[in-house]
């Protein structure tokens, strides 16, 4: 049996800005644009996936993780009450950096969205991750 060790959370903070039906909204309290963020070393999805470098967060009503190591989404399944990956949604570019004082994390997803049963949309949405400076964090984007 192999057991693995507890992953490492990281806290920061989450800067959210939302950009989609011709609507922008920039860190206001309406949208939760701005909150605390567990930034996880590894997340198992279904006892079997083990995602890595990711954070959970509520968009369009909908909970996700949000997974860096290989820029996939995957949407919480209300029925199931399980992670199911969305070939839909997606990470469309980061950028990890840190200086003296924060680690960041910037960059784009694009979040499939239902409105009808003929009508999908991918909301844009750009992030900024916010943390005291951890070097481990930029460590785990290099594999």
């Amino acid at each position: 049996m192999k057991i693995n060790k507890p992953p490492k959370v990281f806290l920061g903070h989450l800067y959210l800005e939302y950009t989609g039906n011709n609507l922008v909204y920039i860190n206001t309290n309406d949208v939760s644009a701005f909150q605390d963020i567990h930034f996880l070393e590894f997340f198992l999805v279904n006892s079997e996936i083990r995602v890595v470098c990711c954070f959970k967060i509520d968009l369009l009503g909908v909970k996700c993780l949000i997974d860096f190591a290989t820029l996939s989404i995957y949407k919480y399944d209300n029925a199931t009450k399980e992670y199911k990956y969305d070939d839909y949604s997606l990470i469309s570019e980061y950028f990890p950096h840190t200086n003296r004082a924060i680690t960041m994390i910037a960059g784009k997803l694009q979040l499939y969205n239902p409105i009808s049963a003929t009508d999908g949309r991918n909301e844009t949405f750009n992030f900024n991750l916010v943390f005291d400076k951890k070097e481990e964090i930029i460590n785990l984007f290099k594999y």
